[in-house]
């Protein structure tokens, strides 16, 4: 039989499958955005465009498991009424958008809006997947172990010529030049990932994840041994992949979760002692294992010319596109790096007339033109004060510590490229929904503190009855 054929009855069957254990789904769509990639590059080469969609079709079954149980589920959703109506009137504007008639036809608008809207859902299944702090911990921590093979394997692809296996991009031409740092030899590696962008995503995303679980353990050894490991992986593959923006990313963040999820914390002074004895020895990981990634990675840095121009250029880039995009732009996905596939028959882009623009901001502001670019920027705005607020509100240290996470992904996520660059797009709103799921944990440690107070004994003359408190952290 046909391996595609073969493909489609898997998904069949995956969707199926999805959909009766959802909150499992959920998990290995997750895993899946790791190593798809993998799967297009060496085992499915003649079927990358099917596999690319594998993790959305656990992700489907999950939404409509999640919708099929959704009477029967105990939480609440958090009341956020200006962010869902806000949500809901772009949704209603997308679909609208699939119609513009600048697009060059309907299939570029229906993924156009899948780019903007399809992974929004996990906003509201995060919180209903996990039932409690340990099984939501567990499956963090173990996702983070995850970047230690993958970083294995992005260390063999720069050891490794240009030529060879491992180093070969998810696409049709095997012949497709393989970047590297300049003049040199060395590769910028994508361990599993289909490019070289869906691995550095990958790795701000397990960064910011991993700093927040130090942050919960308040940066002690004993324990977290491994995830010290996996962060010095971490950091390890962003040199490899010659990728300035997650470095200067990463140092600008930097302080604001030392003041969030370290310093003004119980015990701060200790664990900034810790965090400091750990990036120490992170970094002699890095220059002892690493001195040619750091080579390589100098020399590409050193030749960055107009530094100031693409700090700015996010920011500009609406403004100076304003007057072309107008009120309704050109169309939701006009813009999208599949759209010149899905339209063979014209001149790729020619829909746009000339105007092509890097920044996300820019795209959106063609695509979506003025009230479309508000809504989402709205959004992106309003979540990230959200964020902000709760790492104040929640009460006990884990939630809190996750909540900074969240919180650095969405100030990201501000100018960053999460509707075009899938990868970010599916950790974006995955750390929205581990924030809500924190909120929803948080509350019901509150709820659970508070009952057993009331329950608990009177004490009497001799005795001492421990006062249940909301936990600190794991």
């Amino acid at each position: 039989m046909n391996p595609r054929v073969l493909l489609m009855l898997a998904g069949s069957a995956a969707v199926v499958w999805s959909i009766r254990r959802w909150r499992l789904a959920i998990q290995v769509g997750m895993v899946l955005l790791i190593f798809e990639g993998a799967l297009r590059k060496w085992v499915f080469q003649g079927s990358q465009d099917l596999v690319y969609f594998a993790k959305d079709v656990f992700f489907l079954g999950a939404y409509l498991g999640y919708l099929q149980e959704l009477p029967h589920l105990r939480h609440r959703l958090i009341k956020l009424p200006a962010f869902y109506g806000v949500l809901i009137l772009a949704a209603i504007f997308g679909l609208l958008q699939i119609f513009n008639p600048s697009l060059p036809n309907l299939l570029v608008g229906v993924f156009g809006f899948k780019a903007y809207f399809f992974y929004v859902p996990l906003l509201f299944i995060i919180p209903a997947a996990f039932p409690n702090d340990s099984a939501i911990y567990q499956f963090l921590r173990r996702y983070a172990l995850l970047s230690i093979p993958v970083g294995l394997l992005a260390i063999a692809q720069f050891l490794s010529p240009a030529s060879s296996i491992l180093n070969t991009y998810a696409r049709t031409n095997e012949e497709a030049y393989i970047a590297t740092f300049g003049s040199s030899t060395f590769v910028r590696v994508t361990a599993t990932f289909s490019f070289i962008s869906g691995y550095t995503a990958y790795l701000l995303a397990t960064a910011i994840l991993i700093l927040g679980l130090l942050g919960a353990g308040r940066w002690r050894f004993q324990g977290h041994l491994l995830i010290l490991a996996a962060l010095g992986m971490t950091l390890l593959g962003i040199l490899m992949t010659g990728s300035r923006g997650p470095v200067l990313l990463l140092a600008l963040l930097l302080p604001l979760y030392w003041w969030l999820a370290v310093i003004r914390e119980r015990g701060g002074s200790t664990a900034f002692g810790r965090l400091m004895i750990a990036l120490v020895l992170v970094t002699a990981f890095i220059v002892y294992a690493g001195e040619d990634m750091l080579s390589a990675f100098r020399g590409r840095a050193a030749g960055v010319s107009d530094v100031r121009g693409r700090l700015v250029a996010p920011f500009l880039s609406p403004y100076r596109l304003l007057p072309d995009a107008g009120f309704f732009g050109f169309g939701i996905g006009s813009t999208h790096q599949t759209a010149a596939t899905l339209a063979p028959s014209l001149v790729p882009y020619s829909w746009l007339h000339g105007l092509i623009v890097e920044a996300e901001t820019g795209r959106v502001m063609l695509e979506l033109g003025a009230l479309g670019f508000l809504l989402v920027y709205f959004l992106r705005v309003y979540f990230a004060l959200f964020s902000f607020r709760q790492v104040f509100v929640l009460r006990t240290r884990f939630h809190r510590a996750m909540a900074t996470a969240a919180l650095l992904f969405s100030l990201i996520a501000i100018p960053g490229g999460i509707v075009f660059d899938v990868t970010l797009d599916v950790y974006y709103w995955f750390f929205a929904g581990l924030l809500m799921l924190m909120i929803r944990l948080d509350q019901e440690a509150i709820r659970t503190a508070a009952r057993a107070r009331i329950t608990a004994p009177a004490e009497t003359p001799g005795s001492l009855v421990p006062v249940p408190t909301v936990r600190e952290t794991l």
